[in-house]
């Protein structure tokens, strides 16, 4: 159960939960309840305590997760954009627990039922459809690659190669670890026992179009690494990708996504 949320059991079967941090102690909880394998899930708010990156990336885990499981879950959240994000099918509450819509995302968001409905969305809801679509349903880019270990000069000259300055070190499970420069490479030696960068800007591709968004305009590569099953290595996404979909929205909304973008 560890393993499949992603905690090594040797490093973390024997901690106290004082001493996880608070997206351990997540998916701790998540472990737990699988544990038992019980035929249906309640999950109350289960990434309302985390921050919003370890949120993300729980919820991409989670979702991985249930591509292995097949579990049918009950997800309660209070975050719309979570709820599209997560849920096959949404049932929106009003006052005394009354469903006053409960239909796929896609239709919810392009045919609200009611005002309150509408409400509930908020604004922006055209590009709210960036929500739908997975980076896995996109086309991925190749970046420079390279591995712990290799030798920093044959590692460049594959980079200049194909016309990059940067290339993406991996370790031996195919992980990615860190983004190094070509001045990074002029050491010898610098491939050797490369330390992971907590700070390195990933996304799975369960990750949605809005995540991959979220992350780029922070991001000082211009891309985000993408990674499939058991944390792989799968391509990067670029901010053109985002900007073609962003486009292909705006068609089939009548310009209504720009008009919510300018407020």
């Amino acid at each position: 159960m560890l393993e499949l949320v992603s905690l090594d059991p040797a490093q973390y079967r024997d901690r106290f939960p004082r001493e996880l941090s608070g997206g351990q102690q997540q998916r701790v909880g998540v472990a737990r309840g699988l544990a038992a394998d019980p035929p249906v899930m309640l999950m109350d708010e289960p990434f309302g305590a985390v921050d919003p990156i370890t949120r993300q990336r729980l919820q991409d885990e989670f979702l991985s997760l249930q591509d292995e499981l097949k579990k049918t879950i009950v997800f309660v959240t209070h975050d719309f954009d979570e709820a599209v994000k997560m849920g096959d099918r949404i049932a929106i509450l009003d006052v005394g627990a009354k469903i006053v819509q409960y239909d796929t995302p896609d239709v919810i968001l392009t045919n609200p039922e009611s005002d309150f409905v509408e409400g509930f969305i908020g604004h922006g809801a055209a590009l709210k459809q960036l929500t739908l679509t997975r980076v896995r349903e996109v086309d991925l880019h190749e970046a420079a690659t390279t591995y712990e270990g290799a030798d920093p000069a044959e590692a460049a000259r594959k980079v200049r190669e194909i016309g990059r300055e940067h290339v993406l070190v991996l370790d031996d499970r195919d992980r990615p670890q860190r983004w190094l420069s070509l001045r990074d490479l002029e050491t010898p030696g610098r491939l050797d026992n490369v330390r992971r960068d907590r700070g390195l800007d990933v996304v799975s591709g369960q990750s949605t179009l809005n995540d991959a968004l979220d992350v780029m305009l922070t991001s000082s590569h211009g891309v985000v690494v993408v990674t499939g099953a058991r944390n792989k290595y799968q391509g990067v996404i670029r901010v053109e990708t985002i900007m073609q979909a962003m486009s292909t929205i705006h068609t089939t909304s009548g310009g209504s996504a720009r008009d919510e973008a300018a407020e």
